[in-house]
């Protein structure tokens, strides 16, 4: 079993200024689990754990998704609760190209018969998890984003947390 997720992945440049601004929350926090540089994505899909079986045709779901390269900002910064602390995550006003793909990637979904989590989609990208800020932070936004590719995500075990590394044939 592999547990995978369809998710963006951002350039180097995009990547830098996310971690720095993951950074500037840490300067403000009582505590804080930040995501580790490499894990820096936005889900599309989460599908969990899935059947060796089942690697192949989730790429070619991958490759049967065509679009043209877009931008979007990240241009301000939420949160959900965690039980007594925060989950923080940077967020998009004007996201119809994210919406647009990832309505694309559902329908492949449905067609080839895959579960997967089928919750409403909010375009986000996870900063740091269980935090507790002791007074609020300024962040550098927006950032520029530009999406070129979808990517099929397989989650490992990383340090005590979890990154995603590509799926590959």
């Amino acid at each position: 079993m592999r547990r995978v997720y369809y998710a963006l992945t951002f350039n180097q440049e995009a990547t830098h200024k996310i971690i720095t601004n993951v950074n500037r929350l840490k300067e403000h926090a009582l505590q804080m689990k930040p995501i580790p540089e490499n894990s820096i994505h936005m889900t599309m899909a989460f599908l969990g754990e899935v059947e060796e079986s089942l690697i192949d045709e989730l790429l070619e779901i991958r490759d049967e998704i065509s679009f043209e390269p877009f931008c979007f900002n990240l241009d301000y910064l939420d949160s959900f609760p965690d039980c007594n602390s925060r989950l923080y995550y940077l967020s998009t006003t004007h996201a119809q190209e994210l919406y647009a793909l990832q309505s694309t990637l559902v329908q492949k979904l449905y067609q080839h018969k895959i579960a997967f989590h089928d919750k409403q989609f909010l375009p986000h990208v996870t900063l740091s998890r269980k935090t507790i800020l002791k007074e609020p932070t300024d962040l550098i936004l927006p950032i520029s984003c530009t999406i070129t590719s979808l990517e099929l995500l397989e989650s490992i075990p990383y340090k005590q947390t979890r990154i995603g590394i590509p799926v590959k044939k």
